[in-house]
């Protein structure tokens, strides 16, 4: 087993972050962690980094316990690298931040020189070796963390929102070398994410926290649809008989007709203001049910097919919906993730 916690608690203070009672985690694989803002993801990604401790518990790594003394925090370091949600790029040119770390563990030159080179290749950032690293756009900032961060050949790599403030672009281009790095290099990835469809379309398995603890993760809105036209940027697919839906054409392959599709319930936005036709599907639908969960609003919507949303309660007081009210939605492309019929990863 890769990481094993047990009892786990971290504490500032008087309050407690996170408590986790039985969490095993298997090498090889990508885990997503997703939950709201002040959910715990940032706590437990830096214990399972080793940059903090916990306040009580047990944790083992490797099948080994961790007793969080310098000695043996120094091993581990070394084998567990963490990409900070907002990185920040040292003075110098993109080549220089990226030998940082392997300057500090005293790597070769020549070595050095040449797993750059891989490391800005996999990212896609080698025409930039010579720019100024603190010129780079947010998107940019975050592929050059990245390659800063492998360029290390960590056994684990954690990853706290690395899509976050990030165009549409760089996202894609982020998550596609998260997978590569899992498939060609069998590297362990936990990554965490607001959305659910996002953290899915790549993981293994997802963890989802919520107010410091495991949760079930919800498999609401999940559906079988099936492909019936396919355009140049977009797939039409249809759920019921009367009730179809646009979907990005790079999220299934051109030979796959059937498919389960879930629709991440924060992802959907009531009442819209504007929408764009590319982006999403607007639709009407009578709520038919509102309940609150953890300080939240679910709110179920009768589109053709049930389908579940979560408002916050500020937004909730503001919009007042009630049930029996139609209303529209706005299903962006991004709150989408598809999963073929009878095909595991």
């Amino acid at each position: 087993m890769l990481y094993s916690l047990e009892n786990l608690t971290r504490k500032h203070g008087d309050r407690t972050v996170l408590h986790i009672d039985k969490l095993d985690i298997e090498p090889e694989q990508i885990y997503t962690l997703i939950g709201p803002n002040g959910a715990g993801k940032t706590s437990l990604l830096q214990i399972l980094a080793f940059l903090d401790q916990p306040s009580s518990g047990r944790m083992h790594f490797l099948d080994k316990e961790v007793s969080f003394d310098q000695k043996q925090l120094y091993a581990l370091r070394r084998q567990v690298v963490l990409l900070d949600q907002t990185p920040i790029m040292f003075t110098g040119s993109v080549r220089q931040n990226v030998e940082f770390g392997l300057q500090v563990r005293k790597v070769a030159r020549t070595e050095r020189r040449q797993r750059i080179e891989e490391a800005l290749e996999l990212v896609g950032m080698e025409r930039f070796a010579d720019y100024d690293a603190q010129g780079l756009s947010g998107g940019e900032t975050k592929r050059v963390a990245l390659a800063r961060a492998l360029v290390l050949q960590p056994e684990v790599l954690l990853c706290d929102e690395p899509t976050a403030n990030v165009d549409n672009e760089n996202q894609e281009i982020i998550l596609k070398i998260i997978d590569k790095i899992n498939q060609e290099h069998k590297a362990s990835v936990i990554f965490s994410t607001h959305y659910l469809a996002q953290g899915q379309r790549l993981a293994h398995q997802t963890l989802l926290l919520q107010n410091g603890e495991l949760a079930d993760v919800a498999s609401e809105n999940i559906y079988r649809v099936t492909v019936v036209e396919r355009r140049e940027d977009t797939l039409v697919c249809q759920l019921t008989g009367q009730l179809f839906l646009t979907l990005p054409h790079h999220i299934l392959p051109d030979a796959v007709q059937t498919a389960k599709l879930q629709i991440d319930p924060n992802g959907v936005i009531l009442n819209p203001k504007t929408t764009n036709p590319a982006e999403g599907n607007l639709l009407s639908g009578h709520i038919t049910d509102l309940a609150q969960d953890s300080g939240r609003i679910r709110v179920v919507i009768n589109v053709g097919v049930r389908l579940v949303l979560v408002l916050p309660m500020t937004q909730y007081r503001q919009e007042k919906p009630g049930i029996g009210e139609k209303m529209q939605i706005f299903i962006p492309h991004s709150s989408m993730y598809c999963r073929r019929i009878n095909l595991t990863r």
